[in-house]
């Protein structure tokens, strides 16, 4: 027997459609199941790549037919193939695609058998003859038909040239359009159903033509998806994504449903057109980014508020460079938003509000209260925009105002301070002087009566008992004006002589505490401090109803800390809120003047606490100069 004769591994029920996975080559099905592909098991092959029965040229062959950049339309090619069954043959072979499956390779029939040894000698039974192999072939065809049948997409296959006959549809076609085969002839048949207004068919039509030019020349295997609206037999449309591949004269289309595709984007078109209509006649300024950073949107607000138009900012980057020119300030801008979008709060909302300084296309600047939300699905970044420059300005007249009236406050409060000063200081020297010497006077004339005159005698001492009560009251109304001590001692021994008094005066046990080394207070920090404690002290007394207070001066970090702690029976802050609390309103004030922090913690049963925090003054020299 002629080695060179041509022969086929298969027998006649051996002949074999290969499902092949496009992008790697591996084999998903071998139909019918039985058959061997060049003496290996169907079964067996599955999952192994096509490449791996191919010899090194006929890979180039399958990677160049199945490339996209191929332009030559061959039906046969011929592959090679080997495996450790049989020796190497040469099988004819055509390839079938269809966008977006697996593509299908048929091994049509051996046309020529590598040289062999003896013994790999093929045996007579195993030739066929060429009526056979073109019957092996209708048998290829009819089971590759049964395959389209079953395909989930609607296919049609008609002739590219007249009489345009439909060759095949399969029941999917059928099953989505009402049109059976019958219903179909040719293309004329179709054309005339599936479209009823012949401006738009000859609008499709164009765009069908230029495709298939394209696909029929061999400059792309399958053609791009071409838009149209498709009438079915029950009278309703379709929107579809036709697309189509071409042999020499058969064209095998598949549709793709948009139709709910397209809803969509209409309804979401429509959602953004009302959007747009809305957002119009907003007096709020309103700009949207895409997810990509452009600028999608800006309504007649936005302008007139900033000036920039969307050609003037056709980006968010070109909106953050002209909104905010200096560069530090907008790093601070885009870190500040970055951080907040970082906060866990964040995670369960999608709006973030920021208020920054906006400089606008005529170079004013405005104070804005952003509001930034990010869209659900298209992910696109809505900016709301509230100008509060005006509120800004407001707030910041009203803390200057509260700024001067506290100035205006504490220079009252220290003119006080110094007459008070004053009037102690003349009511303990010239009144407690002249009072001193009328009793010294007193004594030189008690001194000078006859014993005998007892009744002079009487009422001379009811005058000196008078006159020390009187130098008494006078000690005591100068002391409690302005206490010597604290001019001369300084606040330490002020606050401890205060916590005496109100031990000898109330009965309440006072424990007062320094913790500072050599401490040094501005004249108005001393004052300040010193009236907050007597005020604390005096509300102990009248109502607390408290058997102890402990009072410490300490220092934390660069700051001086005063904190008074009764036992009393303490009260409801949120209740004292509503009152005229004109006592605890002074030591606030009295605080705030020197620039320190007043705090009050109290539970009903359990006792009053008070802290005030004042700053260190750094050096002497401030001291001297108040």
């Amino acid at each position: 027997m002629d080695k060179s004769m041509p022969v086929i591994n298969n027998r006649s029920d051996d002949v074999i459609l290969v499902s092949i996975e496009k992008s790697s080559g591996v084999i998903n099905g071998i139909w019918p199941k039985e058959a061997r592909l060049h003496g290996v098991a169907g079964k067996r092959c599955v999952g192994k790549k096509i490449q791996s029965f191919l010899m090194p040229g006929s890979k180039a062959v399958l990677k160049n037919a199945i490339s996209k950049k191929n332009k030559q339309t061959e039906a046969i090619i011929q592959l090679e193939f080997c495996s450790k069954k049989l020796p190497e043959a040469t099988y004819d072979c055509s390839i079938w695609q269809v966008r977006k499956q697996p593509l299908v390779l048929m091994i049509h029939k051996s046309v020529r058998h590598a040289a062999v040894n003896a013994s790999h000698m093929p045996q007579p039974g195993d030739l066929i003859e060429w009526g056979k192999a073109e019957q092996l072939v209708l048998a290829t065809e009819n089971k590759c038909r049964r395959i389209l049948e079953k395909i989930t997409m609607p296919i049609a296959v008609y002739e590219v040239h007249d009489p345009k006959r439909f060759v095949f549809i399969n029941p999917k076609f059928t099953e989505w359009f009402g049109y059976t085969i019958e219903d179909l002839p040719d293309i004329d048949h179709w054309t005339r159903a599936a479209y009823k207004d012949e401006a738009y068919f000859q609008q499709v039509l164009k765009v069908w033509r230029a495709e298939l030019e394209k696909v029929y020349n061999g400059e792309k295997k399958e053609s791009s998806p071409v838009e149209a609206s498709i009438y079915c037999k029950d009278g309703s449309v379709k929107e579809l994504e036709i697309s189509f591949t071409t042999t020499e004269n058969l064209l095998y289309v598949t549709f793709n449903d948009i139709t709910e595709k397209n809803r969509f984007i209409r309804a979401l078109h429509e959602k953004e057109k009302n959007f747009r209509n809305i957002s119009e006649q907003l007096p709020i300024p309103i700009c949207v980014f895409s997810d990509k950073g452009e600028t999608r949107f800006v309504n007649n607000a936005f302008i007139d508020t900033f000036g920039y138009t969307k050609e003037d900012i056709p980006t968010r980057k070109e909106w953050l460079n002209k909104a905010y020119p200096d560069e530090n300030y907008r790093n601070m801008v885009i870190t500040a938003r970055e951080q907040a979008t970082k906060r866990p709060a964040l995670k369960t909302k999608t709006t973030l509000l920021c208020q920054f300084e906006v400089t606008c296309k005529d170079g004013s600047k405005k104070h804005i209260e952003f509001s930034i939300s990010i869209g659900l699905g298209n992910k696109n970044l809505y900016v709301v925009a509230n100008d509060v420059t005006g509120k800004v300005k407001a707030e910041q007249d009203l803390k200057e105002s509260h700024r001067q009236l506290r100035e205006l406050s504490s220079y009252l409060e220290n003119i006080r301070e110094e007459e008070r000063k004053h009037i102690s200081r003349e009511i303990h020297d010239e009144l407690g002087q002249q009072l001193t010497l009328l009793k010294l006077d007193l004594m030189q004339m008690s001194k000078k009566l006859n014993p005998e005159e007892k009744e002079m005698i009487e009422k001379m001492k009811q005058a000196d008992q008078l006159l020390a009560e009187t130098m008494k009251s006078v000690r005591k109304i100068a002391t409690q004006l302005r206490p010597s001590i604290l001019d001369n001692l300084g606040l330490v021994s002020a606050l401890e002589w205060q916590s005496r008094e109100f031990e000898k005066n109330f009965g309440i046990h006072c424990v007062f505490e320094s913790l500072l080394y050599e401490p040094q207070f501005s004249a108005k920090q001393s004052n300040a401090l010193f009236r907050i404690y007597q005020e604390a002290l005096t509300n102990v007394a009248r109502h607390a109803g408290a058997t102890r207070v402990d009072a410490v001066l300490s220092q934390e970090e660069n700051r001086i800390v005063l904190e008074i702690r009764d036992d009393g029976k303490g009260f409801n802050p949120n209740e004292m809120a509503h009152k005229k609390t004109l006592g605890l309103k002074g030591m606030q004030e009295r605080a705030l003047m020197i620039d320190g922090d007043f705090q009050i913690e109290s539970t009903p049963g359990k006792g009053t606490y008070i802290l005030i925090s004042i700053p260190i003054l750094i050096t002497n020299q401030e001291i001297t100069q108040q």
